[in-house]
């Protein structure tokens, strides 16, 4: 698993502030910006760095042999602690804007916590200045909306300074009001974005039972058509439990009826961790043995032209007919694959497994496939 957060040793226990990594080897030139900070290995010590900038100089305890080059860091001297928000080497780069929520959701991997992360906002935006050209940057939660108007303020402002950037927004589609269309005419004028938003059932019922919140069904379509107002890419984002399994034919079907403007469709595994571990014996159910029902809704969205992708889940865990639409989804640093996936010849286009993945968490028809394997 790559580590997120190091261990650092700060000269003074200063505000905290951002800076970008680099390597002796990869600067042809002493000089470096103002925000950059050139890291010295030490010869005898795997993984410390001497790191020095205009200003300030720390010592970084990263991980021995793995790259940090060009990496975007957040720096708290109070704590003794760098959080990595932007890896070069990395297919995904995510901020977790806040960890507050305003729901419950029965699967949740990132449980709410009652925070105040207003300060970090200038470093994000400070950070995202630093990253490198054409970065798509993922923000989730807890929920961002929470936060809507920082948000906004700082993706228009970016939108004049790094054109280049790109945002695929986790939100649970609860915080647009019909205020909003300006900037989000502005902003989806301006900026690529895609709006992640959660359908979980077309039963209303459904849906807010899973989200811990009532009324959250109606509230949702409601801002899926505002969003959609303003011209807005969106991703609705399905995660299967027990709950709503056998729901998703019938959400295939309501999706292509009533919001067919959506850009994509994803149908998500579980991620076993937080709520979903500790409600695992609930919302668990084995897909690997009996795949219909997604099957069905996969049939359906392409019947209706809807595209459709299945997120988190393993390619051996469904039929060979429908693993096109299986996406290599997991994030690198929390991703691995099982002793059993060695001899998979579908390997390289697999997501794998999430890093907590375990026997209590299994799904029972993991087999490696073979090339040409038509039984799966």
């Amino acid at each position: 698993m790559i580590r997120l957060h190091f261990k650092a040793d700060f000269e003074s226990c200063t505000a905290p502030f951002v800076v970008k990594l680099r390597l002796p080897s990869s600067v042809q030139s002493k000089v470096l910006g103002k925000s950059e900070a050139l890291a010295s290995p030490r010869p005898t010590q795997a993984g410390v760095y001497d790191c020095q900038s205009w200003k300030r100089n720390f010592v970084l305890h990263a991980t021995p042999g793995e790259s940090i080059d060009g990496d975007v860091l957040l720096c708290i001297p109070d704590r003794s602690v760098i959080q990595r928000l932007f890896r070069r080497a990395s297919n995904s780069n995510t901020l977790l804007l806040t960890e507050r929520c305003d729901q419950l959701c029965v699967m949740c991997s990132q449980p709410p916590k009652n925070t105040d992360d207003a300060w970090r906002f200038p470093l994000y935006e400070q950070a995202l200045m630093l990253t490198d050209s054409n970065t798509v940057v993922g923000v989730s939660g807890g929920e961002p909306t929470l936060y809507k108007d920082a948000l906004f303020g700082m993706i228009h402002r970016l939108s004049t300074y790094r054109p280049d950037l790109s945002y695929h927004i986790l939100t649970n589609g609860q915080h647009f009001v019909v205020d909003d269309r300006p900037i989000l005419n502005r902003l989806h004028g301006c900026t690529s974005i895609v709006w992640g938003i959660p359908l979980y059932s077309h039963q209303e019922e459904t849906h807010d039972e899973i989200v811990g919140k009532k009324g959250a069904f109606r509230r949702v379509l409601d801002n899926l058509f505002l969003l959609a107002s303003t011209n807005a890419r969106i991703e609705l984002r399905t995660v299967i439990t027990a709950l709503n399994l056998f729901d998703l034919p019938g959400l295939a079907s309501f999706i292509a009826k009533n919001i067919p403007f959506i850009v994509d469709w994803a149908l998500m595994g579980m991620e076993p961790i937080g709520y979903a571990r500790a409600n695992w014996k609930r919302l668990f159910f084995d897909h690997s043995v009996f795949p219909q029902p997604i099957i069905n809704a996969l049939e359906i969205s392409a019947l209706h032209d809807i595209p459709c992708h299945l997120y988190n889940i393993p390619r051996c865990t469904i039929p060979e007919g429908y693993r096109r639409y299986c996406v290599d989804s997991i994030s690198d640093w929390k991703k691995k694959y099982l002793t059993v996936c060695d001899g998979c010849s579908e390997r390289t286009l697999c997501c794998g497994f999430f890093e907590w993945y375990n026997v209590t968490t299994a799904w029972s028809q993991i087999e490696p496939i073979k090339k040409g394997d038509l039984t799966q």
